[in-house]
């Protein structure tokens, strides 16, 4: 019998920090999953760690090459059995009921398409969580302007994206979470995110986002992700513009006047091409004021 969930995960050389991971998802309440784990050919002992695993849950793959992880996540969705899929990185962890309350929330929510839910941030240089919104016409505002939604945190329906054709894509070698959402926004989708905090997300200095060589990488393919959901809805000048006055946005307290120009100008356009409510933008804007963005 196939298993209502596939959990994916792609993992590299962490012999001491993907035990945590993997137990906290082998510990989940909710008992009904396969779990596809990726090492990228790693040249410490993860792979033999993992094999030591006596759980078959656990489908267990290693690449002759390092592929990288969008390539492995590209895969793992392939090779999903689930109605469900979930995504864990290698370093963070998973709260106990996490995939219990998801489930119970998608079954109850045929619209939604992908489910994220809300994070606690540990470690070093840890900065405050990011993921604040749970209303999904605020999400698909807001995916314009920044990734609203942690990837160790999501659970998606397999079936849309075979419908729609959505995968992550391999090119893609950094900020690959963020182009996923924009597909499934680009194909109609619905997003959410929980309130209920399901995921501890490690910040540590090996990270993909803070190592020198991939951090300009993510920023590029974050910013062309950015481009591609503007151009819906504005111009080539307009987005120059917007992008301008949002230049420092979420990061800095002291640009408010040119963010809120900046919503109301981009939000007047969204409204009237995706006959969204008003109060969407107003809330955003409330938000912005309230400093819920400068994290």
């Amino acid at each position: 019998m196939k298993p209502l969930i596939s959990v994916i995960m792609s993992t590299y050389n962490r012999e001491n920090l993907v035990k945590e991971a993997v137990e906290s998802v082998l510990n989940q309440t909710y008992k009904d999953f396969e779990f596809i784990i990726f090492d990228d050919n790693s040249s410490d002992n993860t792979y033999e760690f993992l094999n030591n695993y006596d759980d078959n849950r656990l489908k267990i793959y290693k690449n002759r090459t390092n592929c990288g992880c969008t390539f492995n996540y590209h895969n793992a969705q392939n090779l999903a059995c689930g109605e469900y899929i979930a995504h864990i990185d290698d370093d963070d962890i998973w709260i106990e009921h996490k995939l219990r309350n998801q489930i119970d929330y998608m079954n109850n929510n045929p619209d939604i398409v992908l489910l994220g839910s809300f994070i606690e941030t540990f470690g070093e240089n840890a900065r405050p969580s990011w993921v604040f919104d749970t209303d999904s016409d605020k999400l698909a505002f807001m995916m314009n302007f920044y990734n609203p939604i942690c990837h160790s945190s999501i659970i998606y329906r397999k079936s849309f994206m075979l419908k729609n054709g959505i995968n992550y894509d391999i090119r893609k070698k950094c900020s690959q979470d963020y182009d996923f959402y924009k597909q499934i926004i680009e194909a109609g989708g619905r997003i959410s995110n929980l309130s209920d905090i399901l995921v501890r997300y490690r910040m540590h200095k090996k990270r993909i986002t803070d190592i020198k060589e991939t951090q300009n990488i993510q920023i590029d393919n974050a910013e062309n992700t950015k481009t591609e959901l503007l151009k819906r809805f504005l111009n080539e000048d307009e987005i120059k513009n917007i992008k301008e006055l949002m230049r420092d946005f979420p990061f800095n307290e002291y640009n408010m006047a040119n963010v809120i120009q900046a919503i109301e100008t981009a939000g007047e356009r969204y409204v009237k091409k995706y006959k969204t409510e008003k109060k969407v933008i107003e809330d955003v804007k409330s938000d912005i004021k309230n400093g819920l963005y400068q994290f």
